[in-house]
Order: C-alpha cells, then structure tokens, then sequence
C-alpha cells in the first residue's frame, strides 16, 4: 500500500481566481472552468456572466479528459491526429480539444508514499468559451497558480 497526496478546495480555488482574474480582463468573452481530481471528479467549478451552459460541460471534459489520461488535451489533439483513433477510444467522453490540462508537480516527482519516479497526476483543469488556444494558456495560468501556491 502507498499514499499520496491528493487536491483540496483550497488549493483549487487559487487556481480559479487565477484564471478568472485574467478572463476577466475581456469579459466580453466569458469563460467556464472546472478542476477535478485525480479521478476526474469535481472539485471546483465556476462561470463568469454570460458562460452559456455549453462551456460548463466542455470545462468539464477537459478537465477531466487531462486528469484521467494525464495528458494535456493538447498533446491527444496532436496524438489523435496522426493516427486513426478519436479520444474516446481511450476514455470515454474524452475530448481532445486544447483548455485542458493535467496537475502535475513542477517537477513531475512524486511525494511520501507514492512510487518515486512516477508521473503523478493530481487532477486536471479545464477551461472553455474562447478559442483553444486562449482557454490553453488560461489553464496554465491556473496550473502554474496552483503549483505555486502548493509546492512552492
């Protein structure tokens, strides 16, 4: 048996104040964000005004799409797009469409218990409501809050 460490409230909100504060600056265009544990169960989910309810579900699959993979869904697009396979070969609803992105340590170590040298995936943020690109680099822009506000 082994332990690991898992994601709470706490640490997921700064993630989603983080991404929010920068969405906000064009709140034109509003934006859905959903962070989910190792599992890709919800931790955290939010919405600005305006978000239709298509963006609450594709955050969610993003998020969830990374966290269960632990792969950004980025990297399926490019993966997925060089083979005959969709994402749901893989995992069911899956998405490969970019916003989502897998919760790892900054520098991809495990901690206590877990088996060293694994890649350990803590969750998956995703965002939704503008291109994929931009609800990419909004994501990261929570990873990175996240991981600071957690490892430092």
């Amino acid at each position: 048996m082994f332990t690991r460490e898992v994601l709470g409230i706490k640490e997921v909100q700064v993630a989603v104040e983080a991404i929010l504060e920068e969405a906000s600056k064009d709140p034109g265009q509003p934006v859905s964000v959903a962070i989910v544990d190792d599992h890709g169960e919800v931790i955290c989910a939010a919405r600005m005004d305006g978000a239709v309810p298509m963006y609450n579900y594709m955050a969610f699959k993003k998020a969830r799409s990374s966290a269960t993979t632990g792969k950004n869904t980025r990297a399926w697009f490019d993966f997925l797009g060089k083979r005959n396979y969709t994402a749901h070969d893989f995992v069911p609803d899956a998405t490969r469409i970019p916003g989502g992105i897998a919760v790892v340590k900054p520098n991809g170590e495990s901690s206590g218990d877990a088996r060293p040298g694994d890649n350990v995936v803590y969750g998956g943020i995703g965002v939704s409501g503008r291109s994929g690109n931009e609800d990419e680099a909004l994501s990261i822009i929570g990873l990175e809050a996240l991981q600071k506000a957690v490892w430092g």
